[in-house]
């Protein structure tokens, strides 16, 4: 990171480091190139595929007052490959294009009063109704242009068991074939439901009026799902949130996805340059107030997955009051200022952290309502010791979630693990995560070592030659890794 210091606007300024009124600009960067590997069951041999390449660019100024008042701010240019934008919706339509017309030009007219028949003066006139609609000289238009297509229906099931296939109603995945007549009772074969084609098994569940690979699936209980895509066998095999797996009869669907929320990518030809993480500051004697363009997490660190539960996903201004407490307490509150949110659906989080020397206490709750202090949605719990060269860490959350995490310097080597346990929310996998590693480095050669619950290791290798850093690693749980190297400034 290279630092300036800058007061007025001619270059002679530049090393006026000590003069009043100067403002700190801190410039850095990185060059990050390289290519990605695949070695292991995905791949019989070594092979390269995507090469990689990033640049970044951070700008950040500060500047303090002769009454103590500071104030800055930064951001961060980086180069990307798709933009990510937000379609127009109109109705239940989505455009790529909006287009405006402020006001008709004018209003000419012949009229007359029902009542007496008396002229009337069309200049007195500044709307009309048509079509149940007042319209004017002073009523703007819209209308919106290039319709994309958001997600449709993606239902996938699974019916498996004892029953009845006639024949041709299932088509093999394996040899797309059609599959031979199945009697009532046996057991279904593997394939997929053809056109028009009828699955019925022996508990209930069943499938009906196949059309191009889709059908409407009934279950047990009434549960129907509509338009999906059916697969059948004599078994399927689930996994359970203990991480058992089971083999077991009867009839799973995948529901499909939410068009509301769909997010486009323009696929660029060539990178652009994009701006990120935009943020200025004012701190004096009263706290600290920050406005901010990026998510915010509180006071509390998560670990393992743990401690992320009250976090600002940020849609739009981020404004972050902090103040300063007695006997090391630091108060915030965090607000989202998304742009067409009401009062009652603002993104409210407060908290703060106690800093007692070694030992430091940190909470963060997110509020249902801002005009409802007691409207708690969720909240995170942290803690950290440090004493000489170890640290130790704690996260909880509302989501009964938990996680430690501990690290120290061993014999050159800085060893650290992480403990976690994630709890059985629906459909979700639950139990213990924990991982190990260490890493060590001499002379600007490192080494870091480490593996996970599954006892996939990892391995990393680098060399720093002095703002230029050459490394290489590979993740087994991956299977695959990177060859790259990172110029910093």
């Amino acid at each position: 990171m290279k630092k300036f210091l800058i007061a007025g606007s001619s270059l002679a300024a530049v090393a006026a480091a000590g003069s009043a009124g100067a403002v700190d600009v801190t410039l850095g960067g990185s060059i990050n190139m390289g290519v990605e590997f695949g070695l292991g069951k995905a791949a019989n041999d070594l092979e390269f595929s995507d090469a990689y390449n990033e640049v970044s660019l951070s700008i950040n100024a500060a500047h303090t007052t002769d009454g103590g008042l500071s104030f800055g701010g930064g951001f961060t240019m980086g180069t990307a490959a798709s933009i990510e934008f937000a379609p127009y919706t109109s109705g239940a339509n989505k455009y790529m294009v909006k287009r405006t017309v402020d006001a008709r030009t004018n209003i000419t007219a012949n009229l007359w009063n029902v009542s007496g028949g008396a002229a009337v003066d069309a200049a007195d006139v500044v709307s009309v109704k048509i079509n149940s609609s007042w319209m004017g000289i002073d009523v703007g238009q819209t209308e919106y242009s290039l319709k994309v297509a958001s997600f449709t229906s993606s239902q996938v099931c699974k019916i498996a068991g004892r029953g009845n296939a006639p024949a041709g109603d299932l088509v093999s995945a394996a040899a797309d074939t059609v599959g031979n007549a199945n009697a009532t009772g046996a057991y279904l074969p593997a394939g997929m439901l053809a056109i028009n084609g009828t699955v019925n098994t022996t508990n209930g569940a069943s499938a009906v009026r196949g059309a191009a690979g889709k059908a409407n699936v009934n279950m047990t209980n009434s549960s129907v799902v509509a338009s999906a895509t059916v697969y059948a066998g004599p078994f399927m095999e689930v996994m359970m949130a203990s991480s058992e797996t089971k083999m077991v009869v009867g009839v799973a669907c995948l529901t499909g996805n939410e068009p509301s929320g769909t997010a486009f990518y323009m696929n660029n030809a060539s990178k652009v340059m994009t701006v990120s993480n935009a943020s200025i500051y004012i701190d004096g004697g009263f706290g600290r107030l920050t406005l901010q363009s990026s998510d915010y997490a509180g006071g509390v660190s998560a670990i393992a997955g743990a401690g992320d539960a009250a976090d600002i996903d940020a849609e739009g201004l981020v404004v972050i009051a902090q103040g300063l407490g007695i006997l090391g307490a630091n108060p915030y509150l965090a607000v989202d200022l998304a742009k067409g949110d009401s009062l009652g659906a603002l993104e409210v989080i407060t908290g703060g952290t106690i800093d007692l020397g070694g030992l430091a206490a940190s909470i963060d709750v997110a509020l249902d309502n801002p005009a409802d202090v007691f409207g708690v949605s969720a909240w995170d719990l942290g803690a950290t010791y440090a004493l000489g060269d170890m640290a130790l860490a704690f996260a909880t959350d509302s989501s009964t979630d938990w996680g430690l995490s501990a690290s120290m310097a061993i014999a050159g080597f800085n060893v650290s693990t992480t403990f976690g346990s994630a709890t059985a929310a629906d459909h979700t996998k639950s139990g213990i995560t924990y991982s190990v590693g260490a890493s060590t480095a001499l002379n600007g050669f490192g080494l870091s070592l480490g593996f996970d619950q599954d006892l996939q290791p990892t391995v990393g290798v680098s060399y720093d030659l002095g703002g230029l850093a050459l490394s290489a690693g590979y993740d087994a749980a991956d299977q695959g890794g990177k060859l790259g190297a990172t110029l910093s400034f």
